[in-house]
């Protein structure tokens, strides 16, 4: 076996010697050598083999990429492993244009003209690859081989096509599944890029970087030109001699002073080395110069190769340097001279950043926030301070993200001067809802709206607005702008990236190529904020955050590996759902499976899988996985569904088992079915579902409707469907993953497969969000409070998907009292697995959302802390995070002691575990859940109501209405009223958002909200 493989290594060695244009490759794969050599050596004598040679070269070296990237297609596909490495970004443009050349190759003409230019293709991907392992810059051209050389090459070839069976069976093992740390992916995406870029000549760097700057609006003037320095805002000098004889490349004026200074290096030079030489060329600019010079040496110092441009600010604190994707405009240098010069201890923006004094506890403007908004708000501003240019943050949905990225943004242009911030979207809902948020926004210290001292406008097509502080954009929009591709029109942009990402169609996956754009120049903005910034950052379209010089923040409820790997790891502030869920800001949920028996009928099973070693494994290591919807990307893994045979069955057993899943929903003469939404695969699905769920249930058209974006006036029915009690199931294909409000949904029933891991998590966060009571009770008649949320898996979705709490489907009912007493009685016998303490913290967040005020006093009287502050105590005892710190510092004994501890919360005080069980006996009344009495806040609130009443009125009945409801709703939820609300109960009785806006007056209604607000403060 060792002659053997040695006599395979030797025959390998010798090929690579024949080969000119692929030997090169023999260090990075030998399969490579093969299928070229093979392709180059047979392309006129034997075409149709040539072909199949080069398209196996694809193939080979598609499969190589994924191992090195650790991405997997769903199947041998080479159309599956394109579309995937495309999406993870591994594949620019040209790059791609040659593998789908040679993908092509077997249904088109294998002649020896096709062939030709096949191996032509191979060449060009070898020598991208060979550049992407070794970052070698040197030119590389195909070299025209004799006939006699060629038949050289195939008697090489020839002894090794025999073996070739075997050699692919091992290469296949080689390359299987792997994973790779999402920085390390990262930097293979970067390198893959730069690896694309043909070296250019001397002649053409000075050429190209020449052009960058008339782009960027500079004047460059000739050798003999130092007369016209003053004719234009800024000037550019080509080889200007300095004092003591050196010379520059290229001198930047502004206003007739030389600022800055430019270097023109060979492609593939070591920038950061060419910037030191740039630095020291700075510091020969001084007064003795013949010109103006603001400041010596120069703060504004450029270095290049053509391609790749470096820039290095030297007024910022600890200066480093960082590519950008064009050059500044003299206005924005000018601008930046300003800024230094009004404030010499902190002259740039990052400077800013670094003397901004932290939000404090206790003060007026960190009492706005929750304590995971102050610790996410921050968490960037100490990011920013410390000069990264990649943050991440993540919220679980329901926590008040939005707000956080307001409060910060707002930060940002007060304290930090910003001059302008873009946050980017991927809904045109959800633009409009964030320039809402914006505007009703009020700075904690004047009390003032955000709107009346920043303007606050969405990004169109004319550019953005001189005036704008802050600018709203679609990642669509974005895309017209920089990459030219047209708006769709066919809705589609009201729909979230997350809706597409598992049936992406091959030219959605084309990487976009974003060019300089006048009315968008890349110095445009100070800060960039990416709300929920999954598909943004992918492979397509992470070239539109890249173009921008300025830090880019993510703020994001489920982070993926391509998200990770985008940000450098850089995940500065994390509030994940199981969190949120013990501090009884969201719901958990309860997991059920439909299973098939062969008489054809469905049974609703609980399940009873414990949870995984994965999901047990801390968050960041869940991180730095691919997620699915990568993975299974193609057109081979198309996803299951529940079919038209199975459906009643499905729809049949969830009616009758809806007494077992809310057995406290009970309603007179009906079965009290809660807000529930369907998934299906598509349009037809969705038609074939509705008629299922009507005959099953015998209920008419109101009862069960189709929601997609086929449907007439999907927005209206989406606001039906939350507010209209005679609506019970919403349909929907995609509909719901996008910031619509989606608090009265009480259970989702999955009757197609969910890929995508962040796709699934995000729609079950949807559904998990709490509901006041009052609210809840207008829409569902016989419920009281939202205690879980209950998923239906029809189709085994969940279990490719990790679940990180313990699956609790017995809260309520006998079973759950029996389950609760158990486990209380554990912490009594200081016994407790840390499983049974997971499964306690649980089953008493259940009772969070049902607690009165006197129940909460009564708690905290006898235990000394809150039910919210014990369920976070147990659930945080096993959070894999923190059970991953305590094992690293101080070993597995300490973890069985922090269970013992948190048990013995329970254990050393009899009369709360009594307590906890009577609060569970108690059955449900309609003030579960709300204050008992009135408070004195509440009699504060309604004289100040009462003042704002007389003072700003007089108002007609129809306006006292609206207005002494958003008093009430903003009382109820302790906080300022949001805008959205007015599309929810009791307000879409009268007309949502469009009857506010009419009774008051557009511009008049957006006023009223923000008097209102500072008069209930």
């Amino acid at each position: 076996m060792a002659r053997e493989s040695s006599d395979l290594e030797s025959r390998f060695t010798d090929l690579a010697l024949a080969s000119a244009n692929f030997g090169f490759l023999l260090p990075y794969e030998p399969l490579l050598v093969l299928y070229g050599a093979s392709a180059e050596a047979r392309a006129s004598t034997a075409p149709a083999v040539a072909v199949t040679s080069a398209r196996q070269f694809g193939e080979v070296l598609a499969a190589k990429l994924g191992h090195m990237a650790g991405v997997r297609p769903p199947t041998a596909d080479q159309s599956a492993r394109l579309r995937v490495l495309t999406r993870a970004g591994l594949l620019p443009a040209r790059v791609l244009a040659a593998f789908t050349d040679l993908r092509g190759s077997s249904e088109g003409d294998r002649g020896a003209a096709a062939a030709s230019y096949l191996v032509q293709r191979c060449f060009e991907l070898a020598v991208w690859f060979f550049r992407l392992q070794t970052s070698d810059k040197e030119p590389m051209s195909l070299v025209h081989t004799s006939p006699s050389d060629l038949r050289v090459v195939a008697e090489l070839v020839a002894p090794l096509d025999a073996v070739l069976p075997r050699l692919r069976r091992e290469f296949d093992r080689r390359v299987g599944p792997t994973s790779l740390p999402a920085s390390e992916r990262e930097h293979l995406i970067v390198s893959a890029r730069d690896a694309a870029y043909e070296p250019l000549a001397e002649e053409a760097i000075a050429a190209e970087v020449q052009r960058g700057l008339t782009k960027a609006g500079w004047d460059v003037l000739g050798p003999d030109a130092d007369d016209d320095r003053h004719h234009s805002l800024g000037c550019v000098l080509i080889e200007p001699r300095l004092p003591g004889g050196s010379r520059a490349d290229l001198l930047l004026l502004v206003g007739g002073q030389v600022v800055g200074i430019i270097e023109c290096k060979k492609d593939g030079a070591d920038l950061s080395t060419a910037m030191e030489q740039a630095g020291r060329l700075a510091a020969a600019v001084t007064d003795a110069s013949p010109w103006s010079v603001w400041r010596s040496p120069l703060p504004y110092r450029y270095v290049s190769d053509g391609r790749r441009l470096l820039f290095y600010d030297a007024n910022d604190p600890e200066p480093r340097g960082r590519l950008v994707s064009g050059f500044h405009r003299p206005a924005t240098l000018a601008r930046w001279q300003r800024e230094a010069e009004a404030d010499g201890e902190a002259p740039t923006y990052r400077a800013r950043m670094a003397a901004l004094p932290p939000l404090q506890e206790g003060t007026q403007a960190a009492g706005q926030l929750r304590q995971p908004q102050l610790k996410a708000v921050l968490a960037v501003e100490q990011a920013l301070a410390a000069g990264d240019r990649r943050a991440l943050v993540q919220m679980a949905t329901g926590t008040g993200r939005i707000y956080t990225e307001v409060f910060a943004a707002y930060r940002q242009l007060k304290d930090a001067r910003a001059a302008r911030i873009l946050f980017v979207v991927d809904r045109v809902v959800m633009a409009h809802q964030l320039t809402a948020v914006f505007r009703q926004f009020t700075l904690p210290d004047t009390g003032r709206s955000l709107a009346d001292v920043y303007q606050v406008a969405e990004l169109t097509s004319a550019g953005v607005p001189p005036s704008a502080s802050i600018v709203v954009a679609m990642a669509q929009r974005l895309e017209g702008m920089l990459a030219g591709t047209p708006e769709p029109e066919d809705g589609s942009a009201r729909v979230s990236a997350y809706e597409t990402a598992e049936q992406v169609s091959q030219s959605d996956t084309v990487p976009l190529e974003v060019t300089y754009s006048p009315t968008l120049p890349p110095d445009s903005f100070d800060l960039i904020v990416v709300d929920d910034c999954h598909h943004q950052v992918y492979g397509r379209g992470r070239a539109l955050l890249e173009y921008f010089d300025a830090p880019v923040i993510g703020f994001t409820a489920t982070p993926v590996a391509p998200v990770f790997g985008f940000f450098n790891a850089n995940l500065v502030s994390e509030y994940p759902f199981e969190q949120a869920v013990a501090d009884g800001l969201v719901v958990d949920y309860a997991l059920y499976q439909a299973r098939f028996e062969p008489s054809g009928r469905a049974a609703l099973v609980p399940l009873t899988e414990r949870i995984t070693a994965e999901a047990k494994a801390p968050r960041r290591s869940w991180y730095e996985q691919l997620d699915e919807d990568l993975a299974h990307a193609g057109p081979a893994s198309a996803p299951r569904i529940v079919g038209p045979k199975q459906l009643a069955a499905v729809m049949t057993e969830f009616r009758d088992e809806l007494p077992a899943l809310f057995p406290e929903r009970a309603v007179e003469g009906g079965l009290g079915v809660p807000k529930t939404v369907v998934f299906a695969l598509n349009d037809a699905h969705a038609e074939d579902i509705v008629h299922h769920i009507r005959e099953v249930f015998g209920a008419g058209d109101t009862f069960c409707q189709k929601i997609t974006m086929r449907s007439h006036n999907p927005d209206q029915l989406l606001r039906d469907f939350r507010t209209a009690p005679q609506f019970r199931i919403a349909v929907v294909v995609d509909i719901m993953s996008g910031p619509t409000d989606m608090r009265a949904v009480e259970c989702v029933l999955f009757l197609r497969d969910v890929r995508s891991a962040a796709y699934y998590e995000r729609l079950l966060a949807q559904g998990a969000q709490r509901i006041a009571p009052a609210v809840l009770r207008a829409v569902t008649p016989g419920a009281f409070a939202k205690t879980q949320f209950v998923v239906i898996d029809a189709v085994g979705t969940s279990r490719h998907h990790h679940r990180r709490l313990v699956n609790v489907t017995d809260a309520s009912g006998r079973a759950g009292r029996r389950a609760l007493e158990r486990l209380l009685n554990r912490t009594a016998d200081a016994g407790m697995t840390a499983d049974e303490t997971a499964e306690l913290g649980v089953r008493l967040a259940r009772l969070v959302p049902v607690l009165s005020d006197a129940d909460g006093a009564a708690v905290r009287k006898l235990a000394g802390f809150s039910l919210e502050g014990l369920v976070a105590r147990l659930l945080g005892t096993v959070d894999p995070d923190h059970v991953a710190q305590v094992r690293a510092a101080w070993g597995p004994e300490a973890l069985e002691e922090e269970v013992r501890d948190a048990g013995a919360l329970l254990g050393n005080r009899p009369a709360l575990r009594q307590m906890l069980l009577r609060l569970y006996d108690r059955p449900a009344t309609p003030d579960a859940g709300e204050p008992t009495g009135q408070s004195a806040a509440a009699e504060d609130m309604r004289r100040r109501l009462a003042a704002f009443l007389q003072q700003a009125g007089p108002f007609t009945p129809a306006q006292v209405w609206w207005i002494e409801n958003i008093a009430e709703a903003a009382a109820a939820a302790e906080d300022r009223f949001d805008p959205r609300d007015l599309d929810s109960v009791p307000f879409s009785g009268r007309g949502g958002t469009d009857g506010f806006l009419g009774t008051f007056g557009a511009d008049a209604a957006i006023d009223l909200l923000d008097d209102l607000g500072e008069a209930l403060a």
